[in-house]
């Protein structure tokens, strides 16, 4: 299996939300290096399109520098056609330069018009929907799953239910546990411990994630 680096380098401006598109068909691990306000910003399994949204929530404009690295278990082929959500970013980039345009000649009135549709967006993202119930129904029923297995339930995408998940989880109606290479989302953590524990082999866990899981089980 061949691993490689996606170098991240970019300016997120104040309240920006930004999306990281990695395009990369096949079976793969995504191991990110990326500053704490970008999520998921621990490995994670995916297949085919992976996005990484950086959130700026502050007045100030911060770097986002690091970068991801990649291990894919099946050769990929040629990169394909750009996605219609392209489009969103591109807005999002003239959008942002011509804030920062602004903010140098220090019209910040002007900068927050410009920076509108994103901030629009970041709300809309975050009002609630029926595609975020679905997801919290769907992860109580299951006792606790992963982001693949959330996307199955619900039938949607990866990446359409990854940024809901989370949001969900920083509104604290999600929480979520790292087990080995796979991150679980779950909103009773006894039954989330019961389900994880059934479905791995107690031999391949780390004390650490035996200690872990041990504590939400008797909790």
């Amino acid at each position: 299996m061949d691993m490689f680096n996606v170098t991240v380098v970019a300016v997120l401006l104040p309240l920006a939300v930004y999306p990281i598109h990695l395009y990369l068909p096949g079976n793969y691990t995504v191991y990110p290096h990326l500053p704490p306000f970008c999520a998921p910003n621990q490995p994670f399994q995916a297949s085919g399109e992976a996005v990484i949204t950086c959130v700026n929530p502050t007045n100030k404009t911060v770097e986002v520098r690091g970068y991801v690295a990649v291990q894919s278990q099946t050769p990929p082929p040629p990169p394909p056609l750009p996605p219609q959500s392209l489009p969103v970013a591109a807005i999002a980039a003239v959008a942002g330069a011509a804030a920062a345009t602004q903010i140098g000649l220090n019209r910040r009135e002007w900068a927050l018009a410009a920076l509108a549709p994103i901030i629009g967006r970041y709300k809309r993202a975050t009002a609630d929907d029926p595609l975020k119930r679905q997801i919290v129904e769907a992860v109580q029923r299951m006792g606790a799953a992963t982001l693949s297995q959330i996307a199955k339930a619900v039938g949607r995408s990866w990446g359409a239910v990854q940024w809901h998940v989370y949001v969900l989880e920083r509104e604290g109606k999600l929480k979520s546990v790292k087990v080995g290479p796979f991150t679980y989302y779950y909103v009773d953590r006894r039954a989330a411990a019961d389900v994880i524990l059934s479905s791995v082999d107690p031999s391949t866990l780390s004390l650490e994630d035996r200690e872990k899981l041990d504590l939400m089980a008797s909790s």
